[in-house]
C-alpha cells in the first residue's frame, strides 16, 4: 500500500505548537513502524525555510526521492480578501499533484491550515481514486463560535474545512474525547473515527542537569525563585491564562514569595500586554509573572524538569500534549478536569475545576505545601506517561489504514488529466474572483513544476564563465572537456542542459551548445530562461566568484524546490595562501565557498588532497545546516584531443622547436603567477647556466597576476630566445609539439589542486621533476623525481642530480603512470552524483 502523508502541519505556524510536533512525530513513527507499505511525504514549496530540516528529520526513514514537493499559486490565505480564486485553484492543483503520486491513501496530518498562510488542504476538490484520511485534533472553534469564528471570513473558512473533513474516508482522533466529539457533533458513524492517541517526543525526558541549561534563561528572563510552569501551546481564550493568573494571585503571600509563574509559549507584544493586565488585576508584582515566549526544545525540557509544579488549566483540549510532556520529564502535574485532560493525567486527585480560580488555587497550594502529594504527582506522572508512545500511536494508525484499504478499493474514476484540471480551474465561479495575468502565469508555472520535466530529469550544467570567455587553458579546459563528454554521452534517463547566469536569472546556453554541434539534441540557437523541477540536478563546473552573491539566492531557491546542487572545488588555495592572490580574492573566495557549502548536496574536488583540505576548512567553518554536503574526489582527464583543443602555430614555431631539440629542455606549463614556482626555477637555471650547464628552460603560460617584476625579467633576460623561452598563450597544438621535443617537465608549483601537466607529460613519456606536494604524490606517485625547498640552489641541485640519474638510466620514468581520459574522468564525477 502506498501511503502519502501531507506534512504541511509541520511547515506552517502550527510547527511551533502541538499540532506541528504531532504531525512530524506521527509521520516519523509511521515510517519507522511500517515494513510492507511505501511511505511518501509531500511538502509545500510556499514554506521553503523548513524543508531542509524536515528532509533531515526523515533521513534513514524515507528515501529522499519519496519526499515530494508541490507548488500552488500564492497568496491563498483565507483571511484576506481577494484570495478566493487562488485558494480554490490551489486546492485543485494540489489534488491533481497527489494523483500523480498514485497513492492508495493520502493522510492529512492537519486539515485546518491556510487561514493565515499559504497552506492548501482539502478533501475531494476533484474526483480522486485514492482514499483520504485526516488527523482530527478537536472541533473547538465550531463548538465555541463566538470566541473563534466571530468574523465572516473565519466562519466561512471553518465551514469549508468541515465540509472537507466530512468527505474524508476516515478520521484519526488524537484522544477518546476528540473522537467522541467528532461522532456526536458531526453525526459521523463510529467506525469512521478511530482513536490513535498521541505521545511525547523522545527528547522529552528528565534533564539530568536542568540548571546548567537554564542559567542563561534565568538571567535573561529574571527567574530568581522556584518555578510554577505553564506551557500552553498558544494563547487563545480556552487556554485559561486569565484563570491561572487569577488563581496564582489567590495563593498565600508566603507561597508567592517563594515562586514565580512562568508562561512559556510563542507570544506577541499585544498578548504580553494583555497578560500583564491580567497580572495587574490579580495583584501580582511584575517579577511574579515571567513571560518566556518561545523557548528552545532543550530549554523547555529543562523547565519541565526543574519546575516545582506544572499547571495545565485549559478549559478545552483535543489531547493536552504539554501535560504529557511535563509528566514524561518528571514534573509534578495538575490539570483541568475537562475534555481530554483527565485521560492524559489519569488521576482524579490531580485535577481541578478550570472554571474556578479558587479550585485551581487550592490544588496548586496543596501541591506546593504537601511534599508527599507533590512526590506522588511525580511518580504517578512518570508511570502514566509510559501508557503513551509514538510506536503505539503509529501502529494504531497503520492498523486503521490497513482496515480501510481492503474494505475500500480504489474508486472507479480516472485520474484527472492536465486538460481536465485546466477545465476545472476555468469552471471556478466568477463570484470567487477574476484571475489576473500574474495569477494565470503562476497557475501555469505551478502545474508545470508539479508535473515535472516531460523529457525526464535535467542535468543543468553551469558554464557561466565559459559562455562569456574561453581562456583555452586551466579551469576552462576542464569545464570544456567535461561538458563535451556529458553532451556526447548523457547519463541514462537524463537530459544535459548547459546553462549560464545572465545577470538576472539562469538561461539555457542554447546558442553556445548549438555551435558546439555535439550530441544528438539541438535546442536551437535562442537562449531561454531555465525551467527546473524537483529531481533535476545542478552541476557547477565553473568557478564563478564574481557572480556568487547574485546567484546564491537562486541556488537557495533551487534547493528549496528539490533541485540537487553539486559544485566542483578545484582547490582552496586562496584561503590557505592569500598572499598568492590579488587583494580581495581571499575574501571573495571565502564568501563563495561559504555560500556553496550552505546549499550544496555534494562538493566534488579534483583530487583527494583538495578533498582533505576542504574537509578541514569545513570543520573550522561549519555551516548552520542540519546536514552537511558530501565531499568527493575525482581525477581530471588528460586526452587533450577530446577537449576541443585550440589549433595554430606561430611563424617561428619550427625555429623554436629546433632550438629546443638541440639540447636538454626543461618545460614548465601553467599560468605565470606567484605560486607556480617560476621565480625559483628561473633563479635555479641562472645558477646552472653560470656553471656552464647547456640546458633550456621553456615556460608555457600566460601572464598572470602579481608577477610584473618576474615578467620583466623573463622578457628582458639575456638568455631569452637562446636557452630561455617564454611561449605565452600558445595553442594546444603548439603545446603538444613542445611536449614532444622536451626532455623533462618541472612542476615547481607550491600549491595545486591537481597538476594536469604531470599527466600530459606522462602521455608524452616525458620524465617529471616535481615539488614534493601531497597532490603531486597522489597524481604521479613513484613516476616522478621529487624535490624540497624554496631556495634556487635546492632546485638547481635536484636538476643536476636528475641529469646524472638520467645519463645512468636511473631517473624515474613517467611511462606507465596511470591517467584517465576525459570520458573516464567524467564518469568518475557523475558516479559520485545521485541522478
Amino acid at each position: 500500500m502506498r501511503i502519502v502523508i501531507d506534512l504541511q502541519g509541520a511547515q506552517t505556524e502550527s510547527r511551533f505548537r502541538g499540532i506541528g510536533r504531532y504531525s512530524l512525530s506521527l509521520a516519523k513513527a509511521i515510517a519507522a513502524n511500517t515494513t510492507n507499505h511505501d511511505i511518501w511525504l509531500t511538502l509545500n514549496t510556499a514554506f521553503p525555510s523548513g524543508i531542509d530540516a524536515l528532509r533531515a528529520e526523515f533521513a534513514g526513514l524515507i528515501p529522499p526521492e519519496r519526499i515530494r514537493l508541490f507548488a500552488v499559486p500564492t497568496p491563498i490565505a483565507e483571511n484576506a480578501l481577494g484570495n478566493a480564486w487562488r485558494t480554490h485553484t490551489a486546492e485543485l492543483i494540489r489534488e491533481h499533484f497527489l494523483q500523480q503520486l498514485q497513492p492508495d491513501i493520502v493522510l492529512i496530518t492537519s486539515l485546518f491550515e491556510g487561514y493565515l498562510d499559504d497552506a492548501s488542504t482539502a478533501v475531494g476538490a476533484i474526483a480522486s481514486p485514492f482514499r483520504t484520511v485526516v488527523v482530527l485534533y478537536d472541533l473547538i472553534p465550531w463548538l465555541n463560535p463566538d470566541t473563534y469564528l466571530s468574523t465572516v471570513s473565519s466562519r466561512q473558512y471553518y465551514e469549508r474545512k468541515l465540509q472537507s473533513l466530512q468527505k474524508a474516508d476516515m478520521l484519526l482522533a488524537i484522544s477518546a474525547h476528540s473522537r467522541q466529539e467528532a461522532i456526536s457533533t458531526l453525526s459521523l458513524s463510529p467506525e469512521r473515527v478511530i482513536n490513535i492517541s498521541t505521545a511525547a517526543n523522545a527528547c522529552f525526558k528528565p534533564c539530568p542537569e536542568p540548571e546548567s541549561v537554564l542559567t542563561t534563561l534565568r538571567q535573561r528572563l529574571g527567574i530568581t525563585r522556584d518555578i510554577i510552569l505553564y506551557a500552553p501551546g498558544g494563547f487563545d481564550p480556552r487556554k485559561n491564562l486569565d484563570g491561572l493568573i487569577a488563581a496564582y494571585g489567590l495563593l498565600p503571600p508566603t507561597l508567592r514569595r517563594q515562586h514565580q509563574l512562568v508562561i512559556a509559549s510563542k507570544s506577541s507584544e499585544g498578548l504580553d500586554r494583555q497578560l500583564r493586565q491580567y497580572s495587574k488585576q490579580a495583584g501580582l508584582a511584575n517579577s511574579e509573572l515571567i513571560l518566556a515566549g518561545h523557548v528552545e526544545e532543550s530549554e523547555l525540557v529543562a523547565l519541565y524538569t526543574a519546575a516545582t509544579l506544572f499547571v495545565f488549566p485549559s478549559k478545552h483540549e483535543g489531547f493536552g500534549l504539554p501535560a504529557l510532556e511535563a509528566m514524561t520529564c518528571g514534573a509534578a502535574v495538575i490539570g483541568a478536569n475537562s475534555t481530554s485532560i483527565p485521560e492524559v493525567i489519569g488521576w482524579d486527585a490531580a485535577l481541578f475545576d478550570p472554571h474556578s480560580p479558587q479550585s485551581i488555587m487550592e490544588k496548586m497550594a496543596q501541591a506546593l505545601t504537601d511534599a508527599e502529594f507533590r512526590q506522588q504527582l511525580r511518580r504517578h506522572g512518570q508511570h502514566q506517561a509510559l501508557q503513551f508512545s509514538w510506536d503505539k500511536t503509529a501502529q494504531r494508525a497503520l492498523q486503521a489504514l490497513e482496515t480501510l484499504a481492503p474494505a475500500a478499493p480504489r474508486r472507479q474514476c480516472q485520474a484527472v488529466t492536465e486538460t481536465a484540471l485546466i477545465q476545472a480551474i476555468a469552471a471556478i465561479p466568477p463570484a470567487l474572483g477574476t484571475p489576473s495575468e500574474r495569477d494565470l502565469l503562476q497557475t501555469a508555472e505551478t502545474i508545470a513544476f508539479n508535473l515535472g520535466n516531460p523529457t525526464g530529469q535535467q542535468l543543468l550544467v553551469d558554464i557561466s564563465d565559459l559562455v562569456r570567455r574561453d581562456a583555452k587553458s586551466g579551469i576552462q579546459r576542464v569545464i570544456r572537456s567535461i561538458l563535451l563528454e556529458l553532451l556526447k554521452a548523457p547519463p541514462p534517463g537524463t537530459t544535459v542542459r548547459p546553462i549560464y547566469f545572465d545577470g538576472v536569472g539562469y538561461c539555457y546556453a542554447n546558442a553556445f551548445t548549438h555551435n558546439l554541434a555535439i550530441g544528438t539534441q539541438d535546442w536551437g540557437s535562442q537562449d531561454m530562461p531555465v525551467g527546473y523541477c524537483q529531481d533535476d540536478t545542478y552541476l557547477d563546473l565553473d568557478l564563478n566568484l564574481h557572480i556568487s552573491p547574485a546567484v546564491h539566492s537562486l541556488h537557495q531557491q533551487m534547493r528549496q524546490r528539490g533541485v540537487r546542487l553539486h559544485f566542483i572545488v578545484y582547490d582552496i588555495l586562496p584561503l590557505q595562501h592569500p598572499k598568492w592572490w590579488p587583494q580581495g580574492i581571499a575574501e571573495t573566495f571565502g564568501a563563495w565557498l561559504g555560500n556553496i557549502a550552505t546549499v550544496a548536496d555534494g562538493l566534488h574536488c579534483i583530487s583527494a588532497a583538495v578533498a582533505n583540505d576542504l574537509r578541514g576548512w569545513l570543520q573550522q567553518h561549519p555551516s548552520a545546516r542540519l546536514t552537511q554536503p558530501s565531499i568527493h574526489s575525482f581525477h581530471l582527464g588528460a586526452d587533450i584531443e577530446n577537449s576541443l583543443p585550440s589549433n595554430g602555430l606561430p611563424d617561428n614555431a619550427s625555429q623554436v622547436l629546433a632550438l629546443l631539440r638541440s639540447k636538454p629542455t626543461f618545460l614548465m606549463v601553467g599560468t605565470v603567477e606567484p605560486r607556480k614556482g617560476h621565480a625559483q626555477t628561473l633563479a635555479a637555471f641562472e645558477l646552472l647556466w653560470q656553471q656552464q650547464a647547456d640546458i633550456n628552460l621553456v615556460v608555457v603560460g600566460r601572464h598572470g597576476w602579481l608577477v610584473d617584476t618576474l615578467v620583466e625579467r623573463l622578457r628582458r633576460h639575456a638568455e631569452g630566445g637562446q636557452r630561455l623561452f617564454w611561449l605565452e598563450g600558445i595553442s594546444d597544438e603548439y603545446l603538444q609539439q613542445v611536449y614532444a621535443v622536451s626532455t623533462c617537465l618541472i612542476a615547481a608549483s607550491e600549491g595545486e589542486g591537481f597538476g594536469l601537466p604531470l599527466i600530459e607529460a606522462a602521455q608524452h613519456k616525458l620524465p617529471i621533476i616535481a615539488r614534493d606536494l601531497p597532490v603531486f604524490q597522489e597524481v604521479a606517485g613513484a613516476y616522478a623525481h621529487y624535490f624540497h625547498g624554496l631556495q634556487p640552489q635546492a632546485l638547481a641541485t635536484t636538476i643536476q642530480q636528475w641529469l646524472s640519474l638520467d645519463v645512468a638510466g636511473l631517473a624515474p620514468q613517467s611511462r606507465g603512470m596511470p591517467w584517465l581520459t576525459w570520458q573516464e574522468s567524467t564518469q568518475q564525477l557523475i558516479g559520485n552524483i545521485t541522478l
